[in-house]
């Protein structure tokens, strides 16, 4: 019985610590998926000199690698012209909290 209680107490002190690395570690990679995807866009800009059609060159979830329904942060493009644009990324579920994300043509970052 004792080292039933020593692991609940355990368990109770480390799994908030894990389910933080874990948000963590998602909203590492959401930033460089968006990074990615501006990467993408200022590329596009080189050739086209517009930001036109955003969609259509980003994924826009995150973890891109994975499919859509696995995503953790849905991204989008509230601003988008021929000059410029705005990508900004938040959690599929739940409110911000500091894990809002904004990433304008400037290079500007917001987190929100």
């Amino acid at each position: 019985m004792v080292v039933v209680a020593i692991i609940a107490i355990i368990s109770v002190i480390a799994y908030p610590a894990y389910r933080s690395y874990v948000e963590d570690t998602y909203f590492g990679r959401m930033q460089a998926d968006v990074k990615v995807c501006a990467l993408t866009m200022d590329r596009l800009y080189t050739n086209n000199f517009s930001y036109d059609e955003l969609d259509k060159h980003c994924t826009l979830w995150s973890p891109a690698d994975g499919p859509q329904a696995n995503a953790k942060y849905n991204l989008t493009v509230p601003t988008a012209t021929a000059s410029a644009y705005t990508i900004r990324a938040e959690p599929v579920s739940g409110p911000c909290n500091g894990r809002c994300y904004g990433l304008d043509s400037k290079g500007i970052e917001t987190v929100e």
